[in-house]
């Protein structure tokens, strides 16, 4: 694969903290990095590449306790228990080897595309098609569950209409933007306008985006139920929608096995009447939210909420 694409210069750029003192140099020397170790993962049998993430994940709950405990505050919200159960340090450690086995398929996906095509269960795709033949465009909304990641190539693969993600403006997602525009992605950096994602919808596109980070300055937030206590989660997604009318289709990427994977799709939730504000907004919000905790709760050991949540009280 190409190295990664020297980013073009921002006023968020310099505020990355990055190895080697710069972005730039960090995303040049890091996608390096990611393909070569996609050239040697991608070629291991599928049994030594799980072992290998098995000893790592448990190596890094061992020498996190940053993360561990970042994990255990969000995962305890998930599971109505205490960070310090049992139960939630459990699934802490579940969530962290889990998230190294998925950097070991997403090696093997980007070595082996087509043969992640081959192996991936898509369900639901239907409903996207139908989202995008009313012409407005379609919100893919997902959150940190699984591995979208892995799954990159799908979109062009099954998709009817181009497909753009919103990702974090840094290093690390400059190193890959390769690797995700090799595969049919194209890229809106999280620093970018509003305006170009409406751009994005109103040809008639897909707009993935993760809800569940409040990344960035002040973003605008509601207070919603989520897994079972009040959140500030991220307005953009249905802003988005009630601006352009575009419906949203909540998605999520969860592992089957080792290198066996489920994208599923699930049914649209309706754009908010431009005239109704903040209350369709909200409304629209409460929905996703719904449908987010229900995910988290069947599968907590998959939900990678390394990042602050504003948690309120719970219900």
């Amino acid at each position: 694969m190409p190295a990664a694409p020297v980013p073009r210069e921002t006023s968020s750029s310099h505020a990355i903290r990055a190895p080697f003192g710069r972005g730039r140099k960090a995303a040049r020397v890091l996608g390096h990095i990611i393909d070569g170790a996609a050239a040697i993962g991608g070629r291991l049998p599928q049994r030594v590449a799980h072992s290998l993430a098995l000893l790592g994940g448990n190596i890094e709950w061992a020498v996190r306790p940053s993360v561990r405990r970042r994990l255990g505050t969000n995962l305890a919200r998930a599971c109505g228990a205490q960070p310090g159960d049992r139960v939630v340090r459990r699934i802490v450690r579940r969530e962290m080897v889990n998230e190294a086995r998925r950097s070991a398929d997403l090696l093997w996906a980007i070595s082996r595309p087509a043969a992640f095509l081959q192996t991936v269960r898509i369900d639901g795709i239907d409903v996207v098609a139908e989202a995008a033949a009313r012409g407005r465009g379609v919100l893919l909304a997902g959150i940190h569950l699984g591995g979208w990641e892995v799954a990159a190539a799908v979109p062009r693969a099954a998709i009817p209409v181009p497909t753009t993600v919103v990702v974090a403006d840094n290093w690390l997602a400059w190193a890959i933007e390769h690797i995700r525009t090799e595969v049919g992605l194209h890229i809106l950096y999280r620093s970018g306008t509003a305006l170009a994602a409406i751009k994005v919808l109103q040809r008639g596109e897909a707009l993935l985006i993760l809800g569940d980070d409040a990344f960035g300055s002040t973003p605008r937030t509601y207070d919603v139920d989520f897994c079972g206590s009040r959140a500030r989660l991220p307005a953009g997604i249905v802003a988005l929608s009630r601006l352009t009318g575009s419906p949203i289709v909540p998605f999520d990427v969860l592992p089957l096995g080792a290198r066996r994977w489920c994208v599923r799709f699930t049914k649209a939730i309706e754009p908010p009447n431009r005239d109704d504000g903040e209350v369709g907004e909200r409304h629209a919000l409460q929905l996703l939210a719904d449908h987010w905790t229900d995910a988290i709760r069947r599968y907590p050991e998959h939900w990678a909420a390394r990042f602050a949540i504003s948690w309120g009280a719970e219900r």
